[in-house]
């Protein structure tokens, strides 16, 4: 899949003989310093979320040709985007993938991390039934002091954000 800064792949990792997905930022936006910072930023964000409902990485690197990439866990899976289109989320279902989704963000948010662009698109529903939180492109990691998105910078998904969102980055918290 392909989306404004990045493309995902499905690889296999060799020494373990096991499927991966791999992120590549895509090539005309290693010029763009912040872009590049973002995604750098996005791996080692991820590597800190030790939880069931967030996807993990294994491992990054720059290829041959100088474009920096990451490695997932591969999950099978379908976007809940797809399964709300399909229109056959019987209310106990959604009672657990929200409860699951919940459970993500809680763990995030204990640990500095807002994710930012929460929607249907960036979560996954494995074959067991399971969420899975992607795609933290745009998470916002608190630590004491440090503020990653300049003030008065808008980001996310428009139909998917809180109003102080809208607003800009300086007024998010873990209630947004």
């Amino acid at each position: 899949g392909q989306g404004g800064m990045a493309a995902v792949y499905r690889g296999e990792q060799l020494s373990l003989k096991r499927p991966v997905a791999i992120k590549v930022l895509l090539k005309n936006m290693i010029q763009h310093s912040e872009v590049a910072k973002r995604f750098e930023r996005e791996s080692l964000i991820i590597a800190k979320l030790n939880n069931a409902h967030i996807i993990h990485v294994i491992d990054r690197g720059i290829t041959d040709n100088g474009m920096p990439y990451f490695v997932m866990e591969y999950v099978p899976g379908i976007e809940l985007r797809q399964l709300i289109r399909e229109g056959n989320l019987s209310l106990p279902r959604k009672l657990k993938l929200s409860l699951q989704i919940c459970k993500a963000l809680a763990y995030a948010h204990k640990n500095g991390v807002i994710h930012r662009d929460i929607k249907p698109a960036n979560i996954l529903v494995d074959k067991d039934d399971n969420a899975r939180v992607l795609d933290f492109g745009i998470a916002q990691f608190r630590q004491a002091g440090e503020q990653h998105t300049q003030i008065g910078q808008v980001m996310g998904t428009a139909a998917y954000m809180a109003p102080e969102q809208r607003q800009d980055s300086a007024s998010i918290s873990t209630l947004s």
